[in-house]
């Protein structure tokens, strides 16, 4: 194909990028992006249903690599896309207050990890954005990075508007490291487009501005790094980001394996450095982390059905608890399998990408609680190894959301029971349908191969 045949088929791209902001301005106009909105998971799927024919269009697309320009335009609707939902007045989730509150606890000198928001110490700090926070009797559970980060963007204005821009600012800036990557591997830079056009990615940072944005960016910078053999630069982006969110945690053992004593001893010593100057809150650096763990179960996939299986001959505390040890040795055994197999077939980098994939794919499918915004953990690694399932299931997160309908309205949080069922069912068809294919095509390989020899014979 010539050059100039590719450039007026990505300049479809541009188009597929209207229709998107145009879907973003729609659901901003009739929902507001109020999470009390009936209508909100409604409007939800007209931009994810224009982003799944965009996602469709790049894995169609027969053409060379792409140019700069197209690079160019896809990050530019990303800004547009930002910039759209950053005119959304509230957020869909309460965790933002949290970050305020933590950055003004720390900004005005106090240990956030020493004191729960209702402590008389903090009495002075309240403001009416302090009624937001939820979990008011719980000490922090973001890690150190977070807390300074959080406080830098209060310094900078002490406003929810401020934190949703840095959000905001950190997802665009993991494009270029994306498409980076897609580069170093050879790989369609097109691709990017599944984690810039996300409209799960762009409504939980812009929108919510959830610090999930940073961590990815990180992790996105340490793969990076990887591929470029500054194994130096990588652990410490990967330490970097597990200070942001502690999800890289899941995969950072297999990194060990490349980095070598050296970057490993760069890993553990900068998370010691940053975790140092919050020591004098002692329990309390944990208490948050450990006050989730124990919590029961939202939205959760396959956890539901182990513990609702459990339930049947144990009571339910205990059914939660083997439940959850159960799922503890199953991906212990699974992250054991991996780093072995890693070890003796010396595994190259994108092999361990591909293995950090499964293993945060795996726990996102057995923890027991899967808000939204966490299914972005897994967005970068579909730019590499691209899944419909994974893909849809960014959409359908979103009913989940549902809860939040008649729990504004009432005070009551109460599940729908249809929402599993629509939002996990099509998710493991497409995930079931991907083997029984490529089998089907190996049979009908063979069976193409067998009577060929027949007809030779």
């Amino acid at each position: 194909m010539t050059g100039t045949a590719r450039y007026h088929r990505d300049w479809i791209i541009p188009i597929l990028g209207l229709l998107l902001e145009l879907a973003f301005v729609v659901l901003l106009v009739f929902t507001g992006l109020n999470r009390s909105s009936p209508w909100l998971e409604v409007f939800f799927f007209l931009p994810f249903s224009i982003y799944l024919l965009a996602v469709w269009y790049i894995g169609k697309m027969k053409t060379g690599p792409a140019t700069p320009q197209t690079v160019a335009v896809i990050l530019l609707f990303a800004v547009v896309f930002e910039a759209t939902l950053l005119l959304s007045p509230l957020p869909l989730s309460n965790d933002i207050y949290r970050y305020y509150w933590d950055g003004k606890t720390t900004d005005n000198g106090f240990n956030p990890y020493a004191y729960s928001p209702d402590a008389n110490a903090l009495a002075l700090l309240r403001d009416s954005d302090w009624q937001q926070v939820m979990n008011k009797n719980v000490h922090t559970m973001y890690p150190p990075l977070a807390q300074l980060v959080f406080a830098v963007a209060f310094r900078i204005a002490p406003t929810i508007l401020t934190w949703r821009l840095f959000s905001a600012l950190f997802h665009l800036l993991s494009i270029p490291i994306l498409v980076r990557i897609l580069k170093e591997l050879c790989l369609d830079v097109r691709y990017s487009i599944i984690y810039a056009w996300s409209p799960l990615a762009l409504i939980e940072f812009a929108n919510s501005g959830h610090i999930d944005s940073l961590a990815v960016l990180l992790t996105g910078l340490s793969f990076l790094a990887l591929l470029r053999k500054r194994t130096a630069l990588s652990a410490a982006a990967l330490a970097l980001a597990f200070l942001t969110k502690i999800f890289p945690l899941l995969f950072a053992g297999l990194f060990f394996l490349p980095w070598g004593k050296k970057g490993t001893a760069i890993f553990t010593t900068i998370i010691a450095a940053f975790y140092l100057p919050f020591a004098g809150a002692g329990a309390g650096l944990w208490q948050g982390s450990l006050y989730f763990v124990d919590r029961g179960i939202f939205n959760g996939s396959l956890f539901p059905l182990l513990a609702g299986l459990l339930e049947q001959f144990l009571w339910p505390p205990d059914a939660l608890h083997w439940a959850k040890l159960f799922v503890l040795v199953v991906f212990a055994c699974l992250f054991a399998y991996l780093f072995l197999r890693a070890l003796l077939e010396k595994a190259n980098d994108l092999t361990l990408f591909k293995y950090s994939f499964w293993l945060t794919a795996v726990f996102l499918l057995m923890t027991p609680t899967i808000h939204p915004w966490y299914l972005t953990w897994v967005l970068p690694f579909l730019v590499v190894f691209p899944s419909t399932g994974w893909i849809l299931l960014t959409g359908t997160s979103v009913l989940a959301r549902t809860v939040y309908i008649s729990f504004d309205a009432t005070g009551v949080w109460r599940e729908l029971s249809w929402v599993p069922l629509a939002e996990y069912l099509p998710f493991y068809v497409l995930l079931a349908w991907s083997p029984v294919r490529r089998l089907s095509a190996w049979i009908s390989d063979g069976t193409t191969r067998a009577e060929s020899k027949a007809s030779l014979g």
